[in-house]
């Protein structure tokens, strides 16, 4: 990858300190690196989320142009965007990207979303994956992993459903260019980012962000949670580019007891759920390997 790390640093920083983000907040860290990976000539739309409380009326910590949307609608904002830019000339110069939790993006902003993929827009769309609807609450979405606790879903049980798989959707619904990616993996993801802003249709990119207080993990431990699920396999990296399909890392493998019990929000889980995740992630990885899901018949 073209990408020197001290030359990197030199830059301007496209983001500055101060926020009201929680202590260990991934989310922020995915937008430090996406201004690193597309640089100034971004317009960043927040669906209103844990992101939106980061800017402070009349002041935001960006040195980019910055629009909060309602969490309903990212993706025809950002659409409304590229065509005042178009109609300027200057949408080849101008990344318009928007980033969204989980919350906004796999379930109340879906339709937007869906539109904005269906037009193919030249639009990078960056969900910030938490795994549930964290600035209300840390409520359950269709995020949440299962048995994951959040509020709506408590102990003993934690929620019951598995949760959408939304790079695969975005893929099939015809973005040219969809990935997983990780903060705790920031060079996969600026690579993929700059892959993406070669683009001319529209991209779709999942990125786990793990949440301190959602999570119930130390501050200084999220990245460490983000690592853990990715190499334990629950959290696969991979590109589907025009429907195709290529993993972008191979992880260890490593059983998913060790990821699961760093998070306070899997603490209640029975040994036979610990045994049942096991058995659906070697499942998951089974389908990946031999992409069953991605032979050009079954679209």
């Amino acid at each position: 990858m073209d990408f020197n790390i001290k030359e990197e640093m030199k830059k301007p920083h496209l983001i500055t300190g101060g926020t009201f983000a929680c202590s260990g907040c991934n989310p922020i860290l995915g937008i430090r690196l996406m201004l690193i990976a597309l640089g100034k000539n971004v317009i960043m739309v927040n669906s209103s989320g844990c992101m939106t409380l980061t800017a402070t009326w009349p002041f935001t910590p960006y040195r980019i142009p910055w629009v909060h949307g309602a969490i309903e609608n990212g993706g025809a904002v950002s659409a409304g965007i590229l065509m005042g830019l178009k109609a300027l000339k200057k949408d080849k110069d101008t990344h318009v990207v928007v980033y969204a939790g989980d919350g906004a993006t796999y379930d109340i902003g879906l339709q937007s979303l869906s539109g904005m993929i269906h037009r193919n827009e030249k639009i990078i769309y960056i969900c910030y994956n938490n795994c549930q609807f964290a600035n209300t609450g840390h409520q359950c979405s269709s995020a949440t992993e299962q048995y994951a606790r959040t509020t709506t879903t408590p102990p003993p049980k934690g929620n019951l459903l598995p949760r959408k798989n939304m790079a695969k959707m975005m893929a099939m619904g015809g973005a040219e260019y969809c990935a997983t990616a990780c903060v705790s993996y920031p060079f996969d993801f600026i690579k993929k980012l700059r892959k993406a802003a070669k683009v001319e249709g529209s991209v779709f990119i999942d990125l786990l962000a793990p949440c301190e207080p959602g999570w119930l993990v130390k501050p200084n431990e999220t990245l460490k949670a983000g690592k853990m699920m990715v190499e334990s396999g629950m959290w696969p990296l991979y590109e589907i580019e025009k429907k195709k399909f290529t993993i972008s890392h191979t992880p260890q493998m490593t059983p998913v007891r060790d990821a699961l019990k760093m998070q306070g929000r899997f603490k209640h889980l029975t040994e036979e759920q610990i045994v049942e995740i096991q058995k659906i992630v070697v499942k998951e990885w089974e389908m990946i390997t031999k992409a069953r899901f991605w032979e050009a018949e079954e679209y």
